[in-house]
């Protein structure tokens, strides 16, 4: 998953910090429940299976400014589903936030899956993008057009014991 917005310009807000967005990715076992969840903060699960790049404040990257990388045949077999979230780490809304964007891609031939227009969702501070949940047949993914719901007071979900997958 890639995450990108720009930079603010100078003058554009004044007297607000910049903005600030975060990837996550939140793992679920077979009940449902949070397993782990990887971000800015943790930026592994236990086994090393995913990896977030790192925090990016002010959205000065080229491309994209956070990853999460995901090794599927790696995750521990107790993981029944990922969701990748985005969120803002300091509450301003996506429409505030230029060329807010984030996308799902296979990490190996870089082929967009899904790809989601933050700046677009207007008033919402968060965000899950997709899920993948694993089958008989392998692993499946599904966009999710829902904002996620108190990620801002508790950015990381882990106040939650089951999700709403």
């Amino acid at each position: 998953m890639g995450l990108h917005w720009h930079p603010q310009e100078p003058g554009a807000s004044a007297g607000r910090e910049p903005a600030n967005l975060d990837a996550s990715c939140v793992l679920f076992d077979e009940e449902g429940r949070v397993a782990e969840v990887v971000h800015p903060g943790r930026p592994s699960n236990a086994n090393g299976s995913v990896l977030h790049t790192g925090d990016s404040p002010t959205g000065a990257s080229a491309w994209d400014d956070e990853r999460i990388f995901v090794f599927l045949e790696a995750l521990p077999d107790s993981v029944s589903a990922l969701a990748f979230v985005v969120a803002s780490a300091n509450g301003r809304v996506f429409s505030e936030v230029p060329g807010a964007s984030c996308h799902v891609s296979d990490r190996v031939t870089e082929r967009e899956w899904i790809r989601l227009d933050l700046t677009a969702l207007g008033k919402h501070r968060e965000h899950r993008i997709a899920t993948l949940r694993r089958g008989p047949a392998g692993w499946q993914i599904s966009p999710d057009a829902q904002a996620a719901r108190g990620l801002h007071q508790d950015p990381y979900g882990m106040e939650a014991d089951h999700a709403d997958l």
